[in-house]
Parts: structure tokens; C-alpha cells; sequence
């Protein structure tokens, strides 16, 4: 499956004059976006996250690069029984874990119990799981849940015994197994997978790395210790790296938003405040935060190719109607008096291993600014982040949403999941999400302030082939080829 699907790549890129199977070797070194706080798949969260996890661990159905929704681990569609709302997925015969361990549909049936507890919002359609056979059953609680689509999310990757992945070393079926995750060194050392069900992997192993400092990746990639680069290939425009590179692009599946913490809850979790930050807030000067990839200014957590709407003038927005309602709410609220406002000092804490949302949040201070508030910036770990956000011991951050470009219902369900707010969830216990009742009560609420979409431009050296995204914005690691690299 792999090699077919390497070679249709090298044709269309009029790359196989001399080839016909790439070979088993090499080490090619790439880059995150972040670093991964968690390799657990209900936990993913981030792009770097999402992208580890596909490359560790299947889901039943993947995402192809054209959005279509195919079997993977499953051996076929969803095969619904009207009568009693529920659907069969037959499984792959022997799939085998890291370890050697053939894959069960009680692994199966676990794994996805496990996510319908952690990521509540995800599965809300379906009602109970349980093994089956030579599969597994979904009860539904309503006819039409898009099941395949659902299950092809990195949420719902299945795990060993359907349990939590060890941190060191965790186990599961997908193309690369984990070799070395040094937190402190800042890279993830990924080794083929000989066994995997799909095809190995051409590559022997795959470095991933992260970095704090907004020119250390292109500088690396620039020098020739990387051949993979999303944040440039050179660190000075108008440079030329060591090896000729070309860029390949993603859909645009990544949006970056301002969350709100407890820490000084009379303000942040005041509607007032957070409806005159989002009509403050210059989105088309955000937008211009990139390394070359295409960007959306956005004001709703659904990009446009999902049902999103395009800003236009008001992406630059609209201070003086941003403070009418913060100076009405002070008549309300004394928290939000001008007097308190100037007295005030706002945290906002971004994760230190994206630079770009340290950008991202002067913009963001840039409207608090004109609403009369003092401001704080912070770079925290990725995992300090996480935690603070979680408990809200902030005031504001900055944080990123990563799902397929296409399903809407997604996009809303992970938009009110990050805001704390179980709305979308409800919804889709229903079966599905209105769109425009989405979009009513999302502005009603503001969970979260959306910012910006954007796409991922990665730079490989000539040399490496075989990168493309799939619909989710992610690459393909595991297809990558370099027929005369090192060993």
C-alpha cells in the first residue's frame, strides 16, 4: 500500500526516471510546529501533536489528502442497521501493535470507550461500544452520524488494551515506533515499523525537533542538519540553503485563538469583555504573522472551505464599538470601569515553543491596549501552558485547534470544548450540529476568540521526496523517500 502509494507521488512529481522501489534506509530530520506535551491520542490537541500521533498510532478510517474518509484499520465502511440504530465495523486481520501483539476488537472497543470519556465532545453520537466478532458495534443515539468520519480523527487511535500510552516508550500499531522522546533535548527519535499493517516505512528512523527561538529551525535547514523545514529555508531572505529545497503546502487546518482564564474572572469571564476584545482586536494585522503559508483572519472557529465566512474590512475591527460596550458593561460591573481597567494588569501566557504566538499575542495586547487595560507577556513550556489553561490560572492565552479542513461539526465541538463550554457537545448527542444555531450561540458565549486560520508550507531538501498533507493539515512522514541519502 505504502509503495504504491510513494510511487504514484514520484510520477506526478517527475521524480521516477530511474527508480522503482525506494529503498529501506536512511535518517531524515524534520520539525514540529511545538512541542508535544502528551503522545496519548486523546490528548492531542496541536498540530504537533495530531501529526505525532498518526505517525505512532492507526485509526480505523484515515483522512486522504483529498478529504475522502478510507478504511484503515477497519476492513470496510460502517454497515448501519436502521432497526437498531447501531453499526458493525468489521476489522483487519492480523494488525500488530509495537510489541507484537495482535490487535483485538477489544482493543479496539477500549480504546474508543477510553476516548468517549476523555473527549466527550468527539464521540457524543455514539452511546456505547463494545467488541463484536471479527469487529466492534456502535450504538448510536441517532441515525446519520457520520461514524467513518469520526473515527478517522487522531483522538480515536487505538492503543494497547485500550489503556493510556507509557510516556517513555508507548506502544501502538501505526507506521513509526517511538525510539527516544527527550523533552529536554527538544526532539522525538521515531524508528520503522517493520511489522505495520499498511507497509513499512522507507525511511529507518524520522527526527522530529521543536524549537523557542523563531529562527532556529530555517537556520538548521539552511546549514544542511535538517532536510525538512516549516518556518523557512533560510534564516535572511533572499539566502539560498546549502542544498536546493522546494515547498510543498498544506489546506489550511490549523486556527490559532485567545482562551480565558479564572485568574481575574470578574473580567475574562465577563461576556462584555470578551464581545469588546473580539470587535477590537485588528485580525488582518495578525494575519500577517506567517513564514510564507497562506492565512485566514477569522472571527468564527470554522474555516472557510467548512462553512467559515471571510472577514473582509472588518478584519481589521472596530476599537470605538469596542469600547461602547466595555464603558456600558462598567456601568454594570465595577471590574470593568475605566479606573479599574487602568488598573489592571492582564496576563496572557504563550507556549515557548511556538514563537509565532508570541506575535500573535502583541496583537492581541495591541487591543487590550485600546480597550484601558495594562497587559503581561509570558512564554511558558508547552505543558505549563496546558495546565494553566486547563485550570485557568491565567488571564488570557493563546492556543491552536488542529482537525481535517472539511467537517464543520468538528470545528464547533473542539471551538466550545477549548472554552470549557459543553454546548456543541449536546448538540451532538443529538446526532448533528446546526450550523447556524452553531454560529448564534458561539457568538452569544465566545468560549474561545478566534484569530486566524493558516495553512503549514514545509520545505524539503530535492533530495527527499514523497511529502505531501493529508485534508487535516498534516504530513506524511511516513512516505517519505530518500533514495541517495545517508545511511
Amino acid at each position: 500500500m505504502r509503495g504504491c502509494a510513494v510511487a504514484v507521488i514520484a510520477l506526478l512529481a517527475g521524480q521516477a526516471r530511474a527508480e522503482t522501489r525506494p529503498p529501506y534506509t536512511n535518517i531524515v530530520e524534520g520539525s514540529l510546529l511545538s512541542a508535544p506535551v502528551s503522545l496519548d491520542p486523546v490528548a492531542a490537541q496541536s498540530h504537533a501533536e495530531v501529526t505525532v500521533v498518526g505517525l505512532v498510532f492507526d485509526t480505523l478510517y484515515a483522512i486522504g489528502p483529498d478529504g475522502a474518509i478510507e478504511p484503515h484499520l477497519a476492513a470496510g465502511p460502517p454497515v448501519f442497521d436502521p432497526a437498531t440504530i447501531t453499526a458493525h465495523i468489521a476489522l483487519r486481520r492480523g494488525v500488530r501493535f509495537h510489541d507484537a501483539a495482535v490487535m483485538t476488537a477489544s482493543d479496539v472497543a477500549d480504546s474508543l470507550d477510553r476516548a468517549r470519556g476523555a473527549v466527550a465532545w468527539l464521540l457524543a453520537p455514539i452511546a456505547a461500544v463494545q467488541a463484536s466478532g471479527d469487529g466492534i458495534d456502535l450504538l448510536l443515539r441517532a441515525p446519520g452520524v457520520d461514524v467513518a468520519g469520526l473515527l478517522a480523527l487522531p483522538q480515536t487511535a487505538v492503543t494497547r488494551r485500550g489503556q493510556p500510552p507509557g510516556a517513555g516508550r508507548p506502544i501502538g500499531s501505526g507506521p513509526f515506533a517511538v525510539e527516544t522522546f527527550d523533552v529536554v533535548g527538544r526532539s522525538l527519535t521515531l524508528r520503522a515499523f517493520d511489522d505495520h499493517f499498511a507497509g513499512r516505512p522507507y525511511l529507518n528512523r524520522l527526527v522530529l525537533r521543536w524549537f523557542d527561538a523563531p529562527d532556529a529551525e530555517a537556520r538548521r535547514f539552511e546549514t544542511g542538519a535538517s532536510q525538512l523545514s516549516a518556518r523557512g529555508q533560510t534564516v535572511f531572505p533572499g539566502d539560498a540553503p546549502k542544498f536546493p529545497a522546494r515547498p510543498v503546502d498544506s489546506p489550511i487546518a490549523a486556527l490559532s485563538f485567545v482562551g480565558f482564564g479564572r485568574q481575574h474572572a470578574a473580567v475574562t469571564a465577563e461576556p462584555a469583555f470578551r464581545r469588546a476584545l473580539d470587535l477590537a482586536l485588528d485580525r488582518a494585522a495578525v494575519a500577517t504573522i506567517s513564514t510564507g503559508e497562506t492565512t485566514q483572519a477569522s472571527r468564527l472557529p470554522v474555516p472557510l472551505g467548512a462553512g467559515g465566512q471571510a472577514l473582509g474590512a472588518a478584519a481589521t475591527g472596530n476599537p470605538a464599538a469596542a469600547l461602547t460596550v466595555l464603558d456600558e458593561a462598567g456601568r454594570r460591573s465595577g471590574a470593568l470601569t475605566r479606573a479599574s481597567r487602568a488598573a489592571l494588569k492582564l496576563a496572557i501566557i504563550v507556549d515557548e515553543t511556538r514563537p509565532d504566538d508570541r506575535e500573535i499575542a502583541l496583537r492581541v495586547s495591541s487591543a487590550l491596549d485600546r480597550l484601558g487595560f495594562g497587559f503581561t507577556i509570558q512564554a511558558v513550556p508547552a505543558a505549563a501552558l496546558r495546565d494553566r489553561a486547563r485550570t485557568g490560572s491565567c488571564d488570557l492565552w493563546i492556543g491552536q485547534i488542529a482537525a481535517p479542513a472539511g467537517p464543520a461539526a468538528v470545528w464547533w465541538g473542539a471551538a466550545f470544548a477549548a472554552g470549557n463550554d459543553d454546548w456543541a457537545q449536546r448538540q451532538l448527542a443529538t446526532g448533528a450540529i446546526d450550523p447556524a444555531l452553531a454560529g448564534q450561540e458561539f457568538d452569544r458565549r465566545l468560549p474561545i476568540v478566534p484569530l486566524m486560520f493558516r495553512a503549514i508550507k514545509m520545505w524539503h531538501r530535492l533530495e527527499v521526496r514523497g511529502l505531501r498533507f493529508d485534508a487535516a493539515g498534516r504530513p506524511g512522514f511516513a512516505d517519505l523517500f530518500w533514495p541517495k541519502g545517508r545511511p
